[in-house]
């Protein structure tokens, strides 16, 4: 099986337990910075602009986080933005801490907070086909994802009963320490990062220009962006539909991010799992169930079928983020692999304008009636994976 021969290389394993604690770290934080906007505002649209400043900076700045990817060793530029990343959140937990934290202050750290995730996400993704080679770059990126949704699966629910009984600002802390962690694991693989010799050749818009007039690159970056926007975004709305709909607290809400987690691990350690899988099948699959998933959770009124479903939703999100991220990064010559990314996290940052636009229709027309709109999008802009099909094939990157 290919998990187990990619986790007998002790580089890859490094790299394996550092983003694991990397995700303890995120998503301890996510849900205390979630349940946090609710709770002093009250609010689904300040929920949703919470995550959009975030959005906001790791988009305008990710061409240039991909540059420093291709140009430095990834595992420094890493260090560098995670070290950056564990500052602002150390700020955060401080200031609740004293009671000086207000939306203003919330909002101006979440921003920072994006501006060093910018140059982190393709320096971390990128670092994954230097350790295991392109023939295994979609068991190495099924293997990363899996074990960062297994991590996933079970800190959200941890988050919220040290929420619930001690103080956001304790989850905040953990993150921090977690997120030291991390970075003291990068360190022993600064040395094994690939610097490329010819990136002074192109400048940084040449480059950029180079890649989107690439078919496949378009293609799949509209799809990227359909996938943030309608299907992750039902990440950052999910304290409303927590509290809203489902009449959940701090620890319900903390298991329902657990439980997406845990969908989204189970499909990428069965993808991680098989050989040979045809992954323009998997994608195209992915997206359709994806979308009538989500059509189908926008009914439910049970928290208990509700909360399954969610995984299933991630489950089906995780299967197409790993095909996605395979056939881009496949898609470029090697020096070019940080600045790809860099578009894919561009459209990640989208999905923070998405949750701002989606909080403030739900204060108009419910949070039910968004849902339902997103995933029959996800269904109507389905038929874009042939074209990527296509081109996939005529490009021999399979």
């Amino acid at each position: 099986m290919p998990i187990f021969s990619l986790l007998k290389k002790k580089d890859f394993r490094v790299y394996i337990i550092a983003n694991s604690v990397n995700e303890f770290a995120f998503m301890s934080r996510l849900t205390a910075i979630g349940w946090l906007s609710y709770e002093i505002s009250n609010s689904p649209t300040f929920v949703g602009l919470v995550a959009a400043v975030s959005g906001l900076s790791m988009s305008a700045l990710s061409i240039f986080g991909g540059v420093l990817a291709d140009k430095f060793s990834k595992p420094k530029v890493m260090f560098v933005s995670k070290l950056g990343e564990s500052i602002f959140i150390l700020t955060i937990a401080l200031l609740l801490q004293f009671d000086n934290l207000n939306k203003s202050n919330l909002l101006i750290l979440m921003f920072l907070n994006g501006v060093m995730a910018a140059p982190y996400i393709p320096s971390r993704m990128g670092f994954i086909k230097e350790l295991v080679g392109g023939k295994s770059l979609l068991s190495g990126n099924a293997v990363d994802f899996g074990f960062m949704t297994l991590v996933g699966s079970f800190t959200p629910a941890i988050a919220g009963i040290i929420i619930e009984r001690f103080s956001i600002q304790l989850s905040l802390y953990l993150a921090f320490i977690a997120y030291c962690i991390h970075n003291i694991l990068i360190l022993s693989l600064r040395n094994k990062g690939t610097v490329y010799q010819n990136n002074n050749k192109l400048k940084i818009f040449e480059s950029i220009g180079f890649i989107l007039r690439l078919h496949i690159v378009q293609y799949l970056l509209f799809t990227m962006l359909a996938v943030a926007v309608l299907v992750w975004n039902m990440e950052t709305l999910s304290p409303v539909f927590a509290k809203d709909i489902f009449k959940l607290g701090a620890s319900g809400f903390g298991i329902l991010l657990s439980l997406g987690c845990l969908g989204a691990a189970i499909a990428s350690f069965s993808i991680a799992s098989f050989n040979n899988i045809n992954i323009n099948k998997l994608l195209t699959v992915s997206i359709l169930c994806a979308g009538a998933f989500i059509v189908i959770f926008s009914f439910v009124n049970n928290y208990i079928l509700g909360m399954i479903l969610y995984g299933v939703i991630f489950a089906f999100g995780a299967s197409s983020e790993n095909a996605l991220s395979t056939l881009i990064q496949n898609s470029v010559p090697d020096s070019m692999r940080g600045r790809v990314i860099s578009l894919q996290a561009l459209t990640w940052g989208f999905s923070g304008f998405a949750g701002l636009l989606g909080g403030y229709l739900s204060e108009i027309y419910g949070i039910r009636i968004v849902i339902l709109i997103s995933g029959i999008v996800i269904l109507l802009i389905s038929p874009i994976v042939k074209p990527i099909s296509t081109n996939s094939k005529r490009m021999q990157i399979m």
